[in-house]
């Protein structure tokens, strides 16, 4: 009886080490569920996002697909259009003085900005060597005419032949005619004004060496000019040459005095195009009074023009490339076509446009080089003007 309760009292303890087996089993299925479910949720939860960054990298590339830019429309032509062209004031008459013969300057009278009359005394010079010709020759002339009239009474008498007589009558004449030629030139000592005006610039100073002319070392002596009228000359291109008449009123504009334009008219053209640059000669006479206006003075010359059935678009529009100025236009369906135009008139800031537009087009400012046909673009704001 007693190893049968021995047996029977063994019989707990196993089913109690059964039941904290199967106890542990259940709790590490249970946490191997839990770590499955965390990784599953971990694995959705990185799908989810690299789904999401995939979403914004093509949105993001779309909208970068997409040309953004800003756009204008071409304007009607200007009612008072102008070709602005730039010139040089110069005198009505303008002289550069020179010696007419070599010699010092002995003495000179008018110095720059005084005003002078035609034939006033501006400079006198010494001429040593001319003076000494001149004494020579009067000597060498009173010797011819002795002889002349002696040979006259010989021949009078019949005591010299007729040939002997003409002989010293020729002579005579001779030594008269180079008498003549250098007391004028004794004469040349004396440089004068050649018209009413001012004196512009003087080159030289009492004891300076002159020589005479205007070539080789030779230097001028004093500019003069006129300066109660004045008159400039621009030069046209060919496309507006024929749009020029000789009497129309032309603005003289300068940078000191902006806002200020003095008036000017067109005195005449050269009525032919220079070949070598393809421009029309014009001359503008401006009448000076009050000498507000200076010989030398840069300005620029407004021309009207007349009013043509042309646009006008900012310059920040144009592209230039080997086949011609163009344009990116904007269609119905924001796509581009790059235009082909034709310019006429520069006004600074625009520029005509002769053919290629319409004026409802849509025009884009400021194109990128890299910009194509066909290609999208989004239209975020217009450009002031359209």
């Amino acid at each position: 009886m007693t190893e049968p309760r021995h047996t029977h009292q063994g019989l707990p303890e196993l089913h109690l080490h059964h039941t904290s087996r199967s106890a542990v089993v259940r709790k590490t299925r249970i946490a191997a569920a839990i770590i499955l479910i965390l990784l599953l949720a971990g694995l959705a939860r990185t799908l989810l996002v690299r789904r999401a960054n995939t979403e914004a990298l093509a949105s993001d590339a779309a909208s970068h697909a997409t040309l953004v830019v800003s756009v204008v429309s071409p304007k009607p032509g200007h009612g008072d259009a102008r070709l602005t062209l730039p010139a040089t004031l110069q005198g009505m008459a303008e002289a550069q003085i020179y010696a007419r013969t070599s010699g010092y300057i002995k003495r000179w009278y008018k110095d720059i900005g005084q005003p002078v009359k035609k034939g006033d005394l501006l400079a006198e010079l010494d001429i040593p060597d001319i003076d000494k010709q001149v004494q020579e020759a009067r000597a060498n002339l009173e010797l011819a005419k002795t002889a002349w009239l002696r040979w006259k009474t010989l021949r009078a008498q019949d005591a010299v032949s007729q040939q002997e007589l003409d002989e010293k009558e020729s002579a005579y004449k001779q030594a008269d005619a180079e008498f003549k030629r250098l007391r004028d030139q004794q004469d040349f000592a004396r440089v004068t004004a050649p018209f009413d005006g001012i004196v512009t610039r003087r080159n030289i100073d009492t004891g300076s060496l002159v020589n005479a002319g205007n070539g080789g070392s030779a230097q001028a002596l004093f500019a003069t000019a006129q300066i109660d009228k004045l008159h400039l000359y621009v030069y046209v291109p060919q496309a507006q040459a024929g749009d020029i008449r000789v009497g129309e009123k032309v603005d003289i504009l300068r940078q000191e005095a902006p806002g200020r334009p003095v008036k000017g008219k067109v005195a005449r053209t050269a009525g032919a195009i220079d070949p070598a640059t393809r421009t029309l000669q014009v001359e503008v006479e401006v009448a000076n009074a009050d000498h507000g206006l200076l010989p030398g003075q840069y300005v620029d010359t407004a021309l009207k023009l007349p009013k043509g059935n042309s646009l006008t678009l900012p310059t920040n529009t144009l592209q230039f490339g080997a086949k011609g100025s163009r344009v990116a236009v904007v269609d119905v369906h924001n796509r581009v076509r790059l235009q082909t135009v034709e310019l006429g008139t520069d006004y600074g800031h625009e520029v005509e446009i002769k053919a290629g537009l319409q004026a409802g087009d849509k025009v884009i400012v400021n194109p990128p080089d890299s910009i194509n046909n066909g290609q999208a673009v989004a239209i975020v704001a217009a450009a002031k003007g359209e």
